[in-house]
């Protein structure tokens, strides 16, 4: 067994082949460490210059997901370790993290993600950006951080923003997990194919006649994925964000995250589904969802390279406050489930 933390292999046997990266730390739920972003930067930069490779696909090992974002454990343990380069590790993670989203989202050849279980954090900062996102059965997608206190970061102003109003809001200040039905109708992911059939669809993939002409190519893999998609199957989860359309838009339209609380407990009131997202805001860190709800209006606007510099002041700043470390110490490190 290849214990690499990212496995890389080119497949297809044309001319014109297909780079495959596999992030590889099941156990850990793939959460993304510095070393599985230096490895990815590195061969991404290489396939996007090697005029053999046409197109590149991000998937994951393991049963139970994609990936459950930044190891931000990690991070926290290096600063609780204390010393003058306590800070070093989180904040060489942050901006190098940013820069592979980055990529991703200006990747030039298709980018292709195959997304299953949990993606939820730093795991949506790899696949938001790609040109082209299949989503597979039981998936749990989520912007988790308001229980770290932390912000909804990897570019989360950016795409957030572009969601069905009210959504982008809503995921950001409660952690909503939503499903794969609820991530195609947002606009997150653009088809569903079931994970069985995920072997034969990237077999036919490698079939296509790629070229040199990347927007040629762009149009082949947009045709194979129509071919593949069974987002209209009877089986496919119903969207639970469709269905509440209207109360989520009056919700996140909220202009505090005080009313936005009273709201959703008023909701839950009369429908159990608003439950759990009023708990996780009534119950997560203040300042993070104070700063997260002011970070999604002010990014309304702002381009890509904006959002992504503001969530580098803003990570560097989480990183040296208060609620961050306690968020990750009381969820990911001792476990006790109660931050103060």
């Amino acid at each position: 067994m290849d214990t690499a933390s990212v496995l890389f292999d080119t497949i297809g046997s044309k001319a014109m082949r297909i780079g495959r990266a596999r992030l590889n730390r099941p156990k850990q739920l793939n959460g993304i460490n510095l070393e599985m972003v230096r490895l990815l930067s590195h061969q991404l930069r290489r396939w996007r210059s090697d005029t053999s490779i046409a197109a590149v696909i991000l998937q994951a090992e393991g049963e139970k997901g994609f990936s459950a974002g930044g190891d931000v454990a990690e991070v926290i343990r290096q600063v609780r370790d204390g010393g003058d380069e306590r800070y070093a590790y989180g904040d060489a993670f942050f901006e190098e993290e940013y820069i592979l989203d980055r990529m991703i989202h200006r990747f030039g050849k298709p980018f292709i993600v195959f997304s299953h279980g949990v993606n939820m954090g730093g795991g949506m900062g790899l696949s938001a950006g790609a040109s082209h996102r299949i989503i597979a059965e039981s998936s749990k997608v989520a912007m988790p951080e308001i229980h770290i206190g932390l912000f909804p970061d990897v570019g989360g102003g950016f795409f957030l923003n572009r969601l069905p109003p009210g959504v982008g809001m809503i995921m950001a200040l409660t952690g909503l997990i939503i499903n794969e039905s609820d991530a195609i109708y947002a606009g997150l992911f653009d088809a569903f194919v079931p994970k069985a059939k995920w072997d034969s669809t990237i077999d036919h993939l490698t079939q296509l006649e790629f070229t040199q002409d990347w927007q040629m190519n762009h149009q082949l893999v947009t045709t194979w994925i129509l071919q593949h998609d069974a987002s209209l199957d009877d089986a496919m989860a119903s969207s639970m964000l469709s269905h509440y359309a209207k109360a989520l838009r009056w919700i996140g339209s909220q202009p505090t995250p005080a009313s936005m609380l009273e709201q959703l407990q008023r909701a839950a009131q009369d429908d159990p589904w608003f439950d759990a997202p009023a708990k996780s805001l009534e119950r997560g860190s203040p300042t993070a969802a104070l700063i997260s709800h002011r970070y999604l209006h002010d990014c309304f606007h702002r381009s890509l390279d904006e959002v992504l510099g503001l969530d580098l002041v803003l990570a560097r700043r989480f990183l040296r406050g208060h609620d961050f470390p306690e968020g990750v110490r009381a969820l990911l490190i001792d476990k006790d489930k109660k931050p103060s």
